[in-house]
């Protein structure tokens, strides 16, 4: 996500990007904006709106228009690849690294790092090859990587199918159940539309489900099964029954939470809090079939040192 603090005044929106941002049409950036992902201090606006001089623009994450993948800068960057074959790539992204290029992220992606060290890459979508899913930028873990158009489209189907296990872990506040499922439908919360909140009939429907495997107080660490793909779903479902994920600021799990706990818990949430620098959410485990043999393979991503370090810390003070 971009945030730009607007000086100009008399100008339209649209006009504005288009000025700024010449890799992308005007019709692009129109339709951006109308499904809201440029917004005008954190409101949708019509294309047309007149800017004042005095706004916050944000440009969310979305893929550059592109025509051809060689206009993606290769770099070399270090890759932690756990599995590679003639079909697939399995890698195990580091928290911090944004997946594909998009506005205000052209270099330093995953992507850019793949196209250096990988000679083939399935060409499905010119903008981003290879890429079948994503992670959030702060989510560690598992991301498979699609070689060619037909290991591509195999995998999501499998996707799209659900035929796909995913398995996360996560440090959460307070002491969740030993066992549960979440669902719901999740949409756009209109106070910040970067974010996603869940409800009983309006938006795409999601469900998670997930066990408890240490309570810590007062935090938990957690297994989550998703078994819907949404944008943020573990991380609004995680919010939705009062236990957000550890650090995450967008969904209520950043510091201001330990107001909601006893002060004899103060000194340890202050210095858990200090561990780490994202939110303690990692893709673990991640079971499909290989799209040309069909045979199932399980890949599993080590838990991160920053997230073993919180552990450790909060297991030896409960």
């Amino acid at each position: 996500m971009k945030e730009i603090e607007n000086k100009q005044s008399n100008l339209r929106l649209d006009i504005f990007i288009n000025r700024n941002y010449i890799e992308l049409s005007r019709t692009k950036i129109q339709k951006l904006i109308v499904d809201g992902k440029i917004l005008v201090d954190n409101l949708i606006v019509k294309p047309s709106y007149l800017l004042k001089g005095s706004e916050k623009i944000i440009i969310k994450d979305f893929i550059l228009d592109v025509d051809n993948f060689k206009n993606i800068k290769k770099e070399n960057l270090s890759l932690d690849v756990l599995y590679e074959d003639d079909s697939i790539i399995v890698v195990n992204k580091e928290s911090g690294v944004v997946v594909h290029p998009g506005i205000g992220n052209v270099s330093g992606t995953l992507l850019n790092g793949l196209l250096y060290h990988f000679d083939n890459l399935s060409n499905m979508n010119s903008a981003r090859p290879g890429i079948v899913h994503r992670l959030d930028k702060e989510t560690s873990g598992l991301i498979i990587i699609a070689k060619d158009d037909f290991s591509h489209n195999k995998l999501s189907y499998q996707f799209s199918n659900r035929e796909i296990k995913k398995v996360y872990r996560a440090i959460v506040w307070g002491s969740i159940s030993k066992q549960g499922e979440i669902k719901g439908y999740l949409t756009r919360d209109h106070r910040n539309r970067t974010c996603f909140i869940l409800n009983d009939s309006k938006g795409k429907y999601s469900y998670t489900k997930y066990n408890m495997i240490l309570d810590y107080p007062p935090f938990s660490y957690v297994e989550l099964y998703p078994l819907t793909g949404r944008t943020h779903q573990i991380r609004a479902h995680l919010k939705s029954i009062g236990h957000p994920i550890l650090f995450d600021k967008d969904y209520g799990g950043g510091q201001n939470r330990s107001k909601s706990y006893d002060s004899k818990y103060y000194t340890k949430i202050n210095n858990t809090m200090k561990l780490m620098s994202r939110f303690a959410l990692h893709a673990y485990k991640i079971t499909i079939k290989h799209p040309k043999t069909n045979n199932q393979m399980e890949f599993k991503a080590p838990i991160p040192e920053d997230i073993i370090k919180v552990l450790d810390f909060i297991d030896e003070t409960k």
